[in-house]
Order: C-alpha cells, then structure tokens, then sequence
C-alpha cells in the first residue's frame, strides 16, 4: 500500500501552535481509505500514543527524536554528529528526518510526503532525492504554515546567525520540492516575493489546497453571532508581535473610551511563546479598563470555542499564518474582525468585507472605527465560505522525470593546483586513481613549486605514461585563483572537480555526483561536508563508524547567511564545466576565492546539491594556507576585499557592501587600539568568516541588527542627498590606505 506521510512538528492539542492545528485538521479529515496508509512522522514533540490512536484511528505514528544519532553510520553512512552542525541546528534535524523516512521506506513505499514549510526538515530529504533517487515513487510537498523565515519579515526578532542559516534551508526546501502546497493565491504570493523566486519558476509547482478547519461542530451555524454591548473581543492568534496584539489592545482601549455604553471585555486568549512578551501587552491596557481586560493564554479546546463562537475575534496582524485561526473563529459563528494589509485579508481572497468579515486598514484608528461599525451598524455576518479543494496528491503529481541509472559515463576533469606539496600529491592520485568512476582525466596545474621534493614529483608524474594525466608547469607562480582558472581551461570533461594536493575524497564521490547532475539538469554543483582529519594520521577509511576530529557543515544556496559565512561549499565541489566557465576565480583575491565563486554563482541563480554523507576529507596541515596565522587587520581587508569584488549585486550596489566594514570598524574600536591576533579556529578558512563578524547580531558583537539598519538607512540618504560625499569618502579611503601602506613600508 503505497503511504502518505506527514512530516510535522506539532500536533493539538498536544502543542498549542498553529503547525499543530494544521496538523491534526489534516489527519482528522481524511477519509476512512486514506487513513489506512497514512503516517505521521513527529518531530522532536511528545505524543501520547494510547490519545493519539484514540484521536486519529488507524493512522501510524512515528517518533523522531533529534537528540539521537539515530543510525548515522548505517549502510556505509557518515553523516556529521549533532555537533558538526554549529549555527545549523536545523540541517541536523532535517538529517534526523531523513534517515526515519530512510528506515520507512524500506517496508513501505511511499507515494506522497508532505512537510510544512517551518524548521527547514525537508532539506536533506529533498538533496537525496536528487543526489541518489532516494523515494523515487513520491512526490514530494512542502506546505506554507507560517516558516521561521516570514516570521523574520514579519517582526523585529533578536537575529542570529542561526535564524539567517534556517532561512536559507526553507527558501532551498521551497525551491527544490516538486510543489509547494498554498493555503490561498494571495500567500503564494507573497511568499514568491519575500523569498524571491521568479514567477516562472514559482507558479508551475504552486498547489492551493487550505486545510480543512475542524474544531466544534460548525455545520449547523448559519450566521455569525449577533453583536451585543456585554459581547467580548476576542484576540485567538498566538501573541507574537507579528500578530499585532499591541495593536489590539490600543484598539479595543480606544473603542472602550469612544463608546462607554459597551460593557463587554478584552480578552487575549493565544498561545505565548514568551512570556516576557505578555508583560509589555499588559503594560498598554488603561488602568480605567485592567478589571476588562483578561490573558487566557491556555484553554482547553471546549472552552477555546465556546468563547470564540459568541465573541467579536480581532486578527490584527501581518502574517498570513494567522488565516486558519480566522477561518476557525468564523465557522465557530464569530463576528471576525480582520487587517485587510494582511495578503491572507486583502482583496482577491475569501473575505468580503461586510459580509463575512469587517476589515480596517492596519492602524489603531482603523480599528476603532471597524469596532464601532461591527457594534453599531448591526451589520449580519455570514460564516467564511470554505470550499475543501480535492486533496493534493490528486492533483500534485509529480512532474520532474523518475531517477534513472548512468547509461553513459561523461568525462570528468579533476583540477589540482599544486605548490610544493609533493610529500601530499602522489597520495592524492592514488586517491582519484581509486574512484569507483573511472572516466576521469587529471589536470595537475605546478604553480612554480620550489622545494625539491616537488620538483622531483613533477618531474616524475610529467614522464609517467598515463593518458589520463596532464601536468601543466607554470614558469611562475600565479597563486591558487590562478592556477585553478588555468586548469579549468585545459580540462575538456563535462564536468569539472576542483581538488587541492593535499586533500582527498570520498571513492564514490564523482559516481554520485555525475549521477545527480545527469539527472537533475537544472543544478550546476554538487557540494559535500568536510571531514577533517589531522596530517600524519591514517587516511580516513570510507564507511568507517567513527567521528572525524572536526566537520565543515554546508547548506549549498546560501542566500541570506553566504553574506557573512560561507555555507555554499569547501574548495572541492563538482561543477558543471560551463559554469565555471562562466564565472572563473577572482585572481586578485589572496583568500577566500572559494567564497567569492559560490557567492557569485548563487546571486547568478545557479543551483547547489549538497550530500549528507561527508565525502571530501580535508588534511589538517599545521602550515597550510588555512592555518596561517593573520592579524584581525588582515582578515578584515581580506574580507572587504570578498565583498568588494564579489557580494550580491543588492550589497555591492554602489556603496552599500561599505557599510560591512564600517560594522567590523565599530568593532575594532571597541576591541581597543592593539589589533587582536586571533587563533585560527578548526575550520576551513573557506568556511566561515565568524573569526571576522563573531556575534555579528547579538549582544556586544561586532555589530548588532541595530547598526545595521541604521547604516543601511544612512546609506540610502547620503546616495540620495548627498552623493559628492559617498564619491568623497571612497576617494579618501583610497588615499588613507595608499598612506598607510607607504608609511608601513617605512618602518
């Protein structure tokens, strides 16, 4: 029986979040046949299983718990520890996921998997899809309940680097899914905007399915509640500050003074995730008015909608999220109140104005008078007309062409700048001359080595007979960017591996990767986690149920945090030979050119795979690039330097990409006159840049979230006002460095 499984991390009334009540709306409503082969996969929240089965008959319940390794060396796996992922614990419980369905799937197929869009847990589901044909029989969803990344748009939040790394895993979930399931038109679109994907790419894979709403018996209310002076108003939506009930209490407070002869309450009966957040809400109720005011931030689910079904219900807030809980209070019989610039609210969507619903224009005065006007006018209200669309796996049938195995093996170069490596190099061919694909020729770029024991390993490899092999000996030395350009242009394969001499990967490495580009046109790299494993230790083994001594974690399209840190990928990936064709090494980058081609290449729209098992091993070399000791000076020219020749054309336009440095400027003085010479942390340098912007937006960072928009803000003023002084700054910025540099050279 082929399976449909819900992948979620709520489930009321066992968590009181809107996910939750989506959640088990779903499950509720299906019929008898579908029930039979559904499964839910709970993530990370506990159920009762003995209320579970009682609630949803016949439906199977699996459990992830995410504080598990849960089989990560299982059928030759390995896959990073939870501690691998620094800054993304989300990757980490998207890997959780994928090796329960991976379990799943071996008894049972599975023809539809649906994930909501919070958490990002579809991505490694989604990767493996792609890279190996892992469920090659399902269609895979993902279903816009309210992601962590329009909560972001949505309010002011305490940013972290963590929350830019979680939007970029929902904005790839979103991307690569075969559909995204859309409660209404009108979100969709609004989240294709906020997300910025083309209409093109978005609108095909779009399928607008809002889930059913089943609390209370709603199919005998006819009409809203009549409005009556001791009536309450009801805030129902989680007290989020994206929600607005600020907004709600300032209203309700005002329509209390303009109208003494109501005598009714205020009631905020939402979920809080912080509590904290509720003593400044309670702050702004009039003391006049504290005895009518009440928080009720748990009821039971009787008494939730005995008290919406009599009540006018206020969602005064932004995020479309919120519309279930609307639609909810509306088929319970209350008189629903609605922020008409909501995309949920606004015109084109299910709610008219005056007859299913009362709108206001966003402000406090707005709501005021839609107050006045639902108490006054009397108007009657209908219930929002629900119209249950057919179920998406139905409808939603998978397009993208079913995974199919290598019938031809395309030629794959292996680009390896080489510089006085030679006690690493000839380990590193026996690694590739060890690939379980073997189409392969290897282009080794000498950049101007001077050390004689490679020299003598040049000069050996440059008379071995192997037609495989191309050795190309530069006369000087051009640097890494460089040489790596040079072997890009000598390579004729299809596809293009860049590999440095001293590192080494994973045997099935280029079998897999060809194999997910060859089937999936649309991608351009294929990128791994790191294993690092020290030099003069034995070379890691594959397959081997042991821990590397460190990881680098990556997330491939890293749209919101690759400004900051590199999460696209390590020096080794494999490419498309035409797109590094297209965008080749900055050769005047002393450092992160790695960084600068995965930047450039994602602001271009190019697509990224990424594996969860870790298939490149990264020698840890005392005396490596990597590991050479830079004062903090250095490292913030270095990274001025990135965004300078390679930030996103939103940042590098005109001087906005400035405004970084200002922020590491800020920094600096606070740290105090001596520059801080900092210890090179275990990770690549390609691989993060948090030794630069370390606690970029918390608390005593380098800058926090409030220097940053007052930057961006002061940018924007000075090029619309006073642009002669952007010119001038810049132009005086030249000068001082050129006079610092000469006054250097003088000591």
């Amino acid at each position: 029986m082929d399976r449909l499984v819900f992948v979620s991390t709520g489930l009321f009334p066992c968590t009181p979040d809107a996910a939750g009540r989506v959640t088990s709306d779903l499950l509720r409503a299906l019929d008898e046949a579908d029930r039979q082969r559904a499964t839910l996969v709970m993530v990370d929240a506990a159920v009762d299983r003995v209320s579970f089965e009682a609630a949803f008959p016949n439906v199977a319940l699996v459990e992830v718990d995410t504080r598990i390794d849960q089989d990560r060396f299982t059928d030759s796996r390995q896959h990073p520890p939870e501690s691998a992922y620094s800054n993304t614990s989300a990757h980490w419980r998207s890997a959780c996921v994928f090796r329960a369905l991976s379990a799943l799937s071996e008894n049972q197929s599975i023809q539809y998997l649906e994930f909501q869009d919070a958490g990002g847990l579809a991505f490694c589901t989604l990767q493996e899809s792609r890279l190996q044909g892992f469920l090659p029989d399902a269609t895979i969803v993902v279903r816009l309940c309210g992601s962590h990344t329009a909560l972001m748009h949505a309010e002011a939040l305490p940013l972290s680097i963590e929350d830019l790394n979680l939007s970029d895993l929902e904005r790839k979930c979103l991307r690569d899914c075969d559909f995204v399931i859309a409660p209404s038109p009108a979100v969709s679109e609004a989240t294709r905007e906020m997300f910025g994907f083309s209409p093109e790419e978005w609108e095909p894979r779009v399928v607008c399915h809002a889930p059913p709403v089943l609390s209370g018996d709603v199919s005998g209310v006819g009409q809203a509640v009549s409005p009556a002076s001791d009536q309450a108003i009801v805030f129902s939506a989680d007290l989020r500050r994206s929600e607005r009930p600020d907004l709600f209490v300032r209203g309700v407070a005002g329509f209390m003074r303009q109208c003494p002869s109501y005598t009714g309450s205020m009631k905020l009966a939402g979920h809080c995730p912080d509590e904290r957040y509720i003593v400044q809400i309670e702050r702004l109720v009039p003391p006049m008015f504290s005895e009518r005011a009440s928080f009720i931030p748990e009821l039971a689910p009787h008494a939730r909608e005995a008290l919406l079904g009599n009540a006018t219900v206020v969602f005064p807030g932004v995020s479309p999220a919120c519309e279930m809980a609307a639609i909810e209070a509306s088929l319970l019989g209350a008189r629903v109140i609605l922020n008409e610039t909501n995309p949920a609210f606004g015109e084109g969507t299910r709610w008219r104005d005056g007859v299913n619903c009362l709108k206001f224009d966003g402000t406090v005065d707005g709501l005021v008078g839609a107050l006045e006007r639902n108490f006054e006018d009397e108007a009657q209200l209908v219930p929002v007309q629900y119209a249950q669309e057919p179920w998406p796996w139905h409808v939603a049938t998978r397009q993208r062409p079913l995974w199919r195995a290598l019938q031809e093996r395309p030629l794959v170069s292996v680009v390896v700048p080489h510089h006085n490596l030679g006690s690493y190099l000839t380990a590193t061919l026996d690694n590739l001359a060890a690939q379980s694909y073997q189409n392969i020729e290897i282009v080794v770029v000498d950049d101007a080595s001077t050390d004689a024991q490679s020299l003598r390993v040049i000069d050996e490899l440059a008379f071995k007979e192997d037609a495989r092999l191309k050795i190309a000996r530069l006369t000087a030395n051009v640097g890494l960017a460089a040489a790596r350009n040079i072997g890009v242009r000598l390579a004729t394969g299809r596809y293009v591996l860049t590999l440095d001499a001293d590192d080494l990967i994973h045997p099935r490495f280029l079998e897999v990767g060809v194999a997910a580009l060859e089937n999936s046109t649309e991608f351009d790299i294929v990128v791994t986690p790191a294993g690092y494993f020290l030099d003069g230790e034995a070379e890691p083994t594959p397959g081997e149920a042991a821990n590397f001594c460190d990881y680098a974690m990556f997330s491939g399209e890293a749209v919101v945090a690759g400004l900051l840190e590199n999460r696209f990928s390590t020096a080794t990936a494999l490419f498309r030979k035409s797109a590094l064709d297209d965008f080749p090494y900055v050769e005047s980058l002393n450092c992160y050119e790695d960084w600068s081609l995965f930047m450039r290449m994602c602001d271009a729209g190019r697509r990224f795979l990424v594996t969860t098992d870790v298939f490149f091993f990264y020698r840890r070399r005392l005396n490596s690039m990597v590991h050479a000791s830079r004062d903090l000076a250095r490292k913030r020219i270095e990274y001025g330097d990135l965004l300078r020749t390679s930030a996103p054309q939103a940042i590098a336009q005109k001087s906005r990409h400035l405004l970084i440095g200002i922020g590491a400027a800020v920094a600096g003085n606070q740290a105090g006159a001596e520059p801080e010479v900092i210890e090179e942390p275990p990770d690549n340098t390609e691989a993060t840049a948090e030794e630069l912007i370390q606690g970029l937006f918390g608390p005593g960072g380098q800058y926090d979230e409030q220097v940053v928009f007052a930057s961006l803000k002061a940018s924007r003023w000075l090029e619309r006002r006073v642009p002669w002084m952007i010119r001038g700054s810049m132009l005086a910025a030249r000068w001082t460095w050129r006079a610092y540099r000469f006054v250097r050279g003088r000591q």
